[in-house]
């Protein structure tokens, strides 16, 4: 926590190394009160980033990229869904209202339900394990007194934290997306090239298109998630883990299997997309994702990068927009109604460092209790002999990794 949250009113007190606060507090709002704050000055950056990609969506939908890339190829961008981002606007308002009315809800509910079994010490169900609710309920748990405040513009800082969630947003629905794409694809790819041989290059570049435009459906299947971990963040909730921390119910979720598998994974898997049609257009093996040359290969890379941004590009858009819009509408006011119901049942509390009695400790600030033992590999000889056996150690990974089985190729 920030050394900003130090309480300064009774300085007299010595026995206190922290005592929290909320970081802002004004005459007009309550001490206890979540609140998301967006400077208006400082919307125009926030506004200028999603301005910045919806235009690189509209770059992608509008074929401009073809003829960029492919300057000697006739290029029309009547051939293109150039209209497909205004529908993808279209359909992001449908979406954030579901979010704030039906996800929100139901994030609510689960939240709820679960901090209720921290209090009966109740069991926790598969449903909720997958979500990453922590499966010990035995430990203490408390509602956060003084919440810091959701900013989302007061300085770069500050536009980071926006950037984080969007980044949650888009990696989960990036993974669905390319999951159903790959599942999909194959049945229908086959026909679709029949019934006109240059649509696609080939499968994998259906599949970036299908990842792209299945974006805002995700999106529809995520607001029973994303709400949830953001709410259970924000509430500032805390479970005292038995290795005796203070961390938040949304950190578990955030961490959960859900989490993990929908977005680290799904990342591996537009990387693996874009590396596989990289291939495919430079002219390397696409079975192995292997080129003939070291020249082929860095180009195969490098065309691989280019993809795997462009992709991300194309599927940001909304998903800011998304994130933007519900947070400042609808986030506040389903923190602040789930604080409220939890207070009713749960211990509410704040977190305090004291100083402890120094006379009653045995090894902390006593310098003689430092341990400068470290037997032969301490001494000159010792050291220098470590170094001659790590430098053994790697030359035998080398000889293993790169010799052993090419001795006589190489050789």
């Amino acid at each position: 926590m920030s050394n900003t949250n130090i309480n300064n009113d009774r300085p007299e007190n010595k026995s206190y190394l922290f005592q929290r606060n909320p970081i802002k507090l004004d005459a007009d709002s309550a001490k206890d009160k979540f609140d998301v704050v967006v400077p208006k000055r400082n919307m125009i950056i926030i506004i200028g980033i999603f301005i910045g990609l919806f235009l690189a969506q509209f770059f992608y939908f509008s074929g401009w990229y073809y003829a960029i890339l492919f300057p000697d190829e006739p290029w029309d961008i009547g051939w293109f869904y150039w209209w497909a981002p205004f529908a993808f606007l279209a359909i992001s308002v449908v979406i954030i209202i579901a979010w704030g009315n039906i996800g929100s809800r139901f994030a609510s509910a689960s939240i709820l339900r679960y901090l209720r079994k921290t209090v009966t010490k109740g069991k926790v169900k598969a449903s909720e394990m997958i979500l990453g609710y922590p499966m010990r309920t035995k430990d203490i748990y408390y509602l956060e007194a003084f919440p810091d405040d959701l900013d989302l513009g007061s300085s770069i800082s500050d536009i980071k934290i926006l950037i984080k969630r969007v980044l949650e947003v888009l990696f989960l629905s990036m993974g669905m997306s390319v999951v159903i794409s790959q599942i999909v694809a194959p049945y229908i790819y086959v026909k679709v090239a029949s019934w006109d041989p240059d649509l696609y290059f080939n499968i994998e570049e259906m599949i970036i298109d299908m990842t792209i435009y299945l974006g805002p459906f995700t999106l529809l299947i995520l607001m029973l998630v994303m709400p949830v971990f953001w709410i259970a963040e924000d509430i500032q909730a805390y479970r005292i883990t038995p290795e005796q921390d203070s961390v938040r119910l949304g950190i578990f979720l955030r961490g959960g299997l859900l989490s993990k598998i929908l977005s680290f994974f799904g990342l591996v898997l537009v990387f693996n997309l874009a590396q596989e049609f990289a291939t495919a257009l430079v002219g390397g093996d696409v079975s192995s994702g292997m080129a003939s040359s070291p020249e082929t290969m860095m180009q195969i890379y490098i065309t691989t990068l280019v993809w795997f941004a462009l992709i991300i590009a194309m599927c940001s858009a909304i998903p800011f927009l998304v994130t933007l819009v519900y947070l400042i509408f609808y986030h506040e006011r389903w923190v602040n109604n789930v604080r409220v119901q939890a207070s009713e049942f749960m211990d509410v509390g704040t977190l305090e460092v004291r100083k402890p009695d120094m006379s009653k400790m045995v090894y902390l600030k006593k310098p003689e209790m430092i341990d400068e033992t470290g037997g032969f590999f301490r001494t000159t000889v010792g050291r220098i002999i470590l170094l001659l056996l790590i430098i053994i150690s790697a030359i035998v990974c080398i000889y293993l990794s790169f010799i052993l089985g090419f001795e006589e190729a190489l050789l």
